[in-house]
């Protein structure tokens, strides 16, 4: 049997991701059968285990695609800009991504917000890329004196992470004008009504 390229390897792992983002988003995390995201892919049953060992390795691989996503829309942060720009930046990056896959989006927040802690343990690393550029930012901001220093840099984050979340929530909550374009500059007054330094 002839091997298979590494590009080919490439290209059927992004299949197998979109189809999997797709089938996801249609069916939830328990719902979502490997054979049809392979088949959906254009692949034989079963090969979707020659790039991946579970159903929710696959789930977390299409959440770190997701984040790899927005560092790619982002692009380099410039430390030295304030700290509202350095955040404005992450946020509409993770918006602008969030709507390219908005369903499969809806479906994460659904999992994570069900999910047993055994299982969000599982979940949440796979969102850490993006949240620890959000931290990183927010430790900078600190030392240099633009974010207040007597909450942690964890907690700021969280906070951030918290507003940013809930009004996603908000957005996808029924009769909601609120669009995925306006939530970073709404999240980024709240936040720094809060955040900043005293």
């Amino acid at each position: 049997m002839p091997r298979v390229s590494a590009s080919t390897k490439a290209e059927h792992r992004e299949r197998l991701l979109s189809a999997a983002a797709a089938e996801f988003a249609a069916k939830g995390l328990d719902g979502a059968r490997v054979d049809d995201i392979s088949v959906a892919a254009g692949l034989a049953k079963g090969t979707i285990y020659n790039y991946f060992d579970s159903k929710a390795d696959v789930f977390r691989a299409v959440i770190e695609a997701w984040s790899s996503r927005t560092e790619e829309v982002r692009g380099e942060i410039d430390d030295e800009a304030p700290v509202e720009d350095q955040l404005r930046s992450i946020l509409e990056a993770d918006m602008q991504v969030t709507g390219e896959i908005e369903e499969f989006a809806r479906t994460a927040f659904r999992e994570v917000l069900t999910a047993s802690p055994e299982e969000l343990a599982d979940l949440l690393p796979s969102w850490d890329p993006v949240d620890a550029e959000i931290q990183r930012v927010v430790e900078n901001a600190q030392a240099a004196g633009e974010l207040r220093s007597d909450r942690s840099s964890i907690e700021l984050t969280r906070f951030l992470l918290s507003l940013t979340n809930g009004m996603l929530l908000e957005h996808w909550f029924p009769d909601s004008d609120l669009t995925l374009e306006e939530i970073p500059e709404l999240v980024l007054d709240y936040y720094l009504d809060g955040a900043r330094t005293r």
